[in-house]
This record gives structure tokens, C-alpha cells and sequence, in this order.
């Protein structure tokens, strides 16, 4: 039965497929309180380097920059690793998954992630 097969294979994705993505902190950076796993908040920020080298070092341990990234301004044109004047061609892109203790926490966040962000740890 090919119908039956295809069943089996789609429920298989289903269960083995999170439903919920995983946070990348255990505490809420509004609260403190324990993060409830159903309430997060994706933040994504372009980010500009002078180098490869710079690019190299962030892409190999993006959240020890985590600071940065949230002061980084994309038209100040600036390396936040150097400090010297950001080249076109080198960006990444740092993501995070921020989990919150509640709604209201997440809501706070979502207004201002650049605010909130240097607390997720």
C-alpha cells in the first residue's frame, strides 16, 4: 500500500519535528523567571565586519559579541569587532531563538529586541 507508506512517513515527520523551537536561554531577559518554551520570539540582525578575519572570529563564536550586536547600527558602517569602517562584501547574519516567561515579556521584547537582547544568556 503506497497510500499507507506515505502516511507512515508523514506521521514520522510530524513527531519528529519539534513544534516548538528551542530557545537559546533557560531565563527570561525581561523577568528572570524560567523561560516557557511555548512563548519565544525570533531576533535576526545583519551585522558588518572590515575583514574576513573579523567575519572568521563572530562566525565562530557569534554570542560572545552578543553586545555588540545589539548596538550595531548598519548605517554606522563600523566593524564591531575592529571598530574600522565596516567592507560591503563581509556580513553575517546572527539568530537567536529568545524564549520568555509570558506573553507580556515577549511583547516587551518584540518592541525593542535591540534593547533586549545583550540580556539573553
Amino acid at each position: 500500500n503506497k497510500m499507507k507508506s506515505l502516511l507512515t512517513l508523514i506521521a514520522a515527520f510530524f513527531i519528529s519535528t519539534p513544534i516548538f523551537a528551542e530557545p537559546a536561554n533557560t531565563k527570561c531577559p525581561t523577568s528572570g523567571k524560567d523561560v516557557d518554551k511555548a512563548v519565544t520570539s525570533s531576533y535576526a540582525k545583519k551585522v558588518g565586519f572590515c575583514c574576513e578575519k573579523c567575519k572568521a572570529k563572530f562566525d565562530a563564536s557569534p554570542d560572545t559579541f552578543i553586545d555588540k550586536v545589539s548596538a550595531y547600527k548598519a548605517d554606522g558602517g563600523k566593524c564591531i569587532i575592529s571598530g574600522k569602517a565596516a567592507d560591503a562584501t563581509q556580513s553575517s547574519e546572527f539568530k537567536k531563538e529568545v524564549g520568555f516567561c509570558c506573553p507580556k515579556c515577549k511583547a516587551g521584547f518584540d518592541k525593542d529586541p535591540d534593547g533586549g537582547i545583550a540580556k539573553v544568556k
